[in-house]
């Protein structure tokens, strides 16, 4: 049985959690947090010994980074990896995911998501609940597609992209690097790297 910290008690770190535990092969055997209030305590049943530089002093197999702000995600991820730590990529029993995805370190795939045939998921992205991940996309590391999202085929997502609850991405489309898609919203053009599109269709909001 693989002995798993999750970084982040909050929300997604538990949701994270309830995937990890209905998972064959894997536990939590502890969060880490950078909150005090929280230091000494359970969640979920869960020790919750205290902040990132807990890691240290307990007996793991590998890390999940359960932290919405892909920002942070991505620094922390570079930080650990150039420590030699190693990730957990945490998958829910019901998400549904073809045989020849590529899913790399350190990445949740929560309840109900569906992968199809042809896609990579790289490093440390989260890819959440009742998510639809249609065929031969490429999506980049230190990614977040939130709940309900719905990408077409062949779409492409950059680095640090954030694609927000319950939008649509038609296919064939790029989410360049850092851009965000707001919830709700339908891209149906590529979104440049570093701004905000809302809305049906997604426009570029006012700065």
């Amino acid at each position: 049985m693989k002995k798993i910290i999750i970084m982040g008690a909050g929300g997604h770190g538990q949701v994270v959690a309830d995937a990890l535990i209905q998972m064959d092969g894997a536990t939590p055997v502890a969060f880490v947090d950078e909150n005090r209030k929280l230091h000494g305590k359970k969640v979920m049943g869960i020790p919750l010994p205290g902040g990132n530089s807990a890691i240290s002093t307990i007996e793991h197999d590998g890390i999940v980074l359960a932290l919405g702000n892909n920002e942070l995600r991505k620094r922390i991820f570079t930080e650990l990896s150039d420590a030699g730590h190693s990730f957990f990529t945490v998958i829910h029993p019901s998400a549904i995911i073809a045989p020849n995805v590529i899913v790399g370190d350190g990445c949740m795939i929560l309840a109900g998501a569906v992968i199809n045939t042809g896609t990579v998921i790289n490093d440390n992205t989260i890819v959440n609940t009742n998510c639809t991940v249609e065929h031969h996309n490429v999506i980049g590391p230190h990614v977040h597609i939130a709940p309900g999202a719905t990408l077409g085929g062949e779409v492409t997502v950059e680095e640090e992209a954030m694609i927000g609850i319950g939008a649509t991405v038609l296919p064939r489309i790029t989410i360049h690097n850092r851009a965000v898609l707001g919830g709700g919203a339908t891209a149906i053009n590529d979104i440049p790297a570093g701004i905000t599109a809302a809305g049906v269709p997604a426009r570029v909001k006012d700065r």
